[in-house]
């Protein structure tokens, strides 16, 4: 079911009709009858048209030097940020984006709705930004899966390096990847897919999401933490200041032994 904040969540995609058909026509039938959303259309639409108008505008140089000094000080307000003119030319747009990322880096996320957050992303089924080739890879060349995910999302705005997650069992295959959020922060989103045909979604992001509800699990030799969101089963696997929540179409147990037997190269 479609509620008013996966509608927001996912309104770009749905206008640039990159949403899967049944989706596509899900987000169609919420709002029809969504007085909140047809007004978020609209504000998208004419966004959309005044970013088009002003492509070309220069940012004076007074605002390159208070983005550089709120970045470096790191305490802006959120909420003056977010009070500026409704239309804003495009180079001006870029900048206070990155203010407000600067800010949104340093609060503290709402762990249970960050895992709700990835549980989301699976059921909905975005379609993947990069679809990996295993034949020729990047410029003709073979690149291995990994290597070709890694790369692509080197200038997409993702405040880490992406590693994908590897599997030793030769039925998990990398299919694709999409950029994703995961609350307010960029996040990666990994595409796998069984030798069965079931689905696995392993999303990487910098927010901390363990809390206390988060368990412990023992699986084998490796440690992974866990959690259940609304029956969904979450394993999380922690690489150094990233988290790796996995989740799918598998049962508990073999998700728990995905998470605990992934390789993430250093």
């Amino acid at each position: 079911m479609i509620n008013c904040e996966l509608f927001e969540r996912h309104v770009g995609a749905f206008v640039d009709g990159e949403l899967d058909p049944h989706t596509q026509m899900e987000f169609d039938g919420h709002l029809e009858g969504c007085p909140e959303c047809q007004e978020r259309m609209a504000f998208e639409g004419v966004y959309r048209e005044q970013v088009r108008e002003a492509g070309d505008a220069i940012a004076p140089s007074s605002l390159h030097e208070r983005v550089r000094l709120s970045l470096q000080n790191e305490q802006p307000p959120a909420r003056a940020a977010l009070a500026l003119p409704l239309v804003l030319p495009f180079a001006s747009a870029a900048a206070v984006a990155l203010v407000v990322g600067g800010v949104y880096a340093n609060q503290p996320v709402d762990e249970e709705a960050a895992f709700e957050d990835v549980v989301r992303l699976h059921n909905i089924q975005l379609p993947a930004d990069i679809t990996v080739n295993e034949e020729t890879g990047m410029g003709g060349e073979f690149a291995p899966p990994v290597q070709q995910v890694s790369h692509w999302f080197r200038d997409k705005g993702v405040a880490f390096p992406v590693r994908p997650a590897e599997f030793a069992q030769r039925d998990v295959r990398l299919v694709g990847a999409r950029l994703s959020n995961v609350r307010e922060r960029r996040a990666a989103a990994l595409y796998y897919e069984l030798q069965d045909g079931q689905r696995l979604t392993v999303v990487v992001t910098d927010a901390n999401v363990q809390d206390d509800d988060t368990e412990e699990l023992q699986v084998g030799d490796h440690s992974v933490l866990f959690r259940d969101v609304h029956g969904h089963s979450v394993p999380l696997r922690r690489e150094g200041n990233l988290s790796y929540a996995f989740t799918g179409d598998v049962d508990r147990e073999t998700l728990l032994r995905l998470a605990a037997t992934a390789r993430v190269r250093p």
